[in-house]
């Protein structure tokens, strides 16, 4: 000590009196950097306390200190081996910043990479490339990504079960269930037991079912790890739990209330207990530990607890309570996409690209992307005159921006499309093309508005059907063949409705609310034409017969109705009064000028033979055209 390559000394201000130079630094255990001192708040309620810790801290538990007993409190989520940074005590700050210039693929194509798998960080490499001549021969762009996280599957730690898995002892380990946990053929193998007593809280999942598994995504037991019992030498052999569990299911299925199960022996639904050999093949019953099933690439969370100014004091993690909150906005992440490319053609900007790569069809309840919870606007699109909205195949909207200014110009609004062909049968061109059924909703300018005067009257907006077209999704125009459809101020008839055929439109309401028919009314044989009165009651209706002749009738019939005509008749056909014999011509409910033929009547005036007549009833007996009675 004290001589030339010899160990640096402290001086008496406690600084090193050398550099000390080395080129590897190894912590065992418990290194920690920028110690904290415990703190106490006063609030405006009441007092809250939080422990000393690290700044930085690896390798070990975090002890935040000790209560009134000397006892140790340890933070026993916090796993044995980790690397934490950053401030962990209220008001603590320590920023931290990465930098990198990514210059090659894979990980040397990131600034941060965060990989969740069990393979190891050869194994999960990050997809950034191309790497090589055959890469950039048929990709367009050396990628770089400043944030790269990858979520894929694990296997289990380690599986205690029987001759299926070759245990570090050589020995079959089958464990026996009970409600309260797990014994085992065997003690646990040393480096089994000691990550059970070094990971506290780990999961556990059975092979053993206990729940119809047709009706249910996981129908095996699970369960967390809350203590164990070794034998003299440190050797797990038995395991405790809180619990076994199915997922999402409330135990004593259906009853409500919590019970204990036991794997192997009960089940929830009276399904007979057996074992898994769909998600595992183990033989005989097991154990996987330290598993998950729902892998998240990324979970943002954004919390706004609102005003709290009289928020009490909260517990170890929460010492303020939050009290006086001053926080009112919150953005779960936002994309800022700067482009100062003035040319609008060589660069491109992508926001979000959600793109499901799998051999075969996934679950029905799975989605791209889920907008939950009740919040103000589900979804906002704040897009530019010239962007589109919604671009797909089966639904499309357009930019804001109307037709031009030109008669005649068009603009889609909504493209709803299906094809008229099932299943892939859709996307396919054999036996014949499918055709593209497009539900569409279009905006015409009636009128040239080069003045750009905003006559929004001048606007026509139609709903119909397209055939075809659209073969963009990106682009929306009336690019297909035009079926019917309903025109909504048409030009004929401002602030009216039309009903168009494929060739015009024959039938309107115009803007007071009166029908329009601008092509033949076509009332098809032995369907009705009915006629109401101001009281809404039916007064009579025409019809067309299968006898050729077009049939008016009242309410009543036409024995005692009356079809009154206001306006002068001039029939350029026959006029075929109703045809009777003397013996049945009415002399009730009829009125005076009531016309009728009679087949055998003849004029008081003439001689019974001219029999045959037209007759009229003058309101108490029936006379010829001069007011003769008739005979029989």
């Amino acid at each position: 000590m004290g001589v030339a390559g010899g160990l640096a000394v402290l001086d008496s201000t406690g600084n090193v009196t050398s550099p000390v130079s080395t080129t590897a630094s190894t912590a065992s255990d418990y290194s920690t950097v920028g110690w904290n001192n415990p703190l106490t708040w006063t609030t405006n309620s009441g007092t809250a306390t939080q422990y000393g810790n690290p700044k930085v801290a690896f390798n070990h538990r975090w002890t935040m200190g000790y209560d009134t007993s000397g006892t140790a409190q340890v933070d026993d989520y916090m796993p044995p081996t980790h690397l934490r940074l950053g401030g962990s005590q209220e008001f603590d700050g320590v920023p931290l910043f990465v930098h990198n210039i990514p210059y090659s693929g894979g990980n040397m194509g990131i600034v941060e990479g965060v990989f969740m798998q069990s393979e190891n960080m050869r194994g999960s490499i990050a997809g950034v490339g191309p790497s090589y001549a055959s890469g950039a021969a048929s990709y367009d762009n050396y990628d770089a990504v400043a944030r790269y996280t990858y979520a894929g599957p694990s296997s289990p730690v380690f599986t205690t079960t029987g001759s299926a898995v070759t245990a570090p002892d050589g020995l079959t380990h089958i464990p026996t269930f009970y409600s309260w946990g797990a014994t085992f053929a065997n003690p646990l193998p040393q480096t089994w037991s000691d990550w059970i007593k070094s990971h506290n809280h780990a999961r556990m999942m059975t092979n053993e079912i206990g729940i119809n598994p047709a009706s249910y995504k996981n129908a095996t037991f699970v369960g967390e790890i809350s203590g164990y019992y070794t034998n003299s030498a440190g050797l797990v052999t038995t395991i405790l739990t809180d619990g076994w569990r199915i997922f999402n299911q409330t135990q004593n299925f259906p009853n409500t209330n919590t019970g204990t199960e036991t794997p192997g022996t009960t089940s929830l639904d009276g399904t007979t207990p057996a074992i898994d050999t769909v998600w595992s093949d183990f033989g005989d019953p097991a154990i996987m530990f330290g598993v998950y099933t729902k892998a998240f690439d990324n979970n943002v969370i954004c919390y706004l607890p609102g005003p709290t100014p009289h928020a009490s004091p909260g517990d170890i993690n929460d010492p303020t309570g939050k009290i006086n909150n001053q926080v009112r906005g919150c953005e779960g992440i936002e994309y800022d996409l700067w482009n100062d490319d003035t040319s609008g053609e060589t660069a491109y900007m992508q926001g979000i690209t959600v793109a499901y790569s799998g051999t075969t069809s996934p679950s029905p309840d799975s989605y791209d992307m889920n907008l939950a919870g009740g919040n103000a606007n589900t979804l906002v699109l704040s897009g530019e005159w010239y962007s589109m909205n919604v671009a797909s195949r089966s639904f499309a909207s357009a930019g804001y921006g109307g037709p031009a200014y030109t008669k005649g110009s068009q603009k889609v609004i909504a493209d709803f499309g299906q094809s008229n062909r099932p299943a892939w049968d859709a996307d396919t061109a054999w036996p014949a093309y499918s055709h593209n059924m497009r539900l569409t909703i279009w905006n015409t300018r009636n009128a040239d508005d080069t003045n750009n005067q905003n006559d929004y009257s001048d606007i026509t907006t139609s709903m119909g059907v397209q055939v075809d077209g659209h073969n963009d999704v990106h682009q929306l125009s009336m690019d297909g063949t035009t079926q019917e459809h309903l025109e909504f101020n048409p030009a004929n008839y401002p602030n009216g409705i039309s009903l168009c055929g494929y060739t015009g439109c024959g039938f309107s309401v115009n803007r007071q609310g009166t029908p329009e028919v601008d092509d033949n009314l076509v009332i098809n044989d032995g369907k009705s034409l009915i006629l109401m009165n101001t009281n809404n009651a039916l007064a009579g209706y025409f019809y067309a017969s299968t006898d050729g002749n077009m049939h008016i009738l009242g309410v009543n019939g036409p024995s005692n109705s009356t079809f009154v005509i206001d306006a002068g008749l001039k029939s350029n056909g026959a006029i075929n009064a109703p045809n009777n014999t003397y013996s049945s011509l009415p002399t009730t409910n009829t009125n005076a000028g009531d016309q009728r033929y009679c087949s055998d009547c003849y004029s008081s005036s003439s001689t019974s033979a001219q029999r045959g007549i037209p007759v009229w009833w003058n309101g108490s007996t029936w006379t010829d055209s001069l007011g003769n009675t008739v005979k029989n």
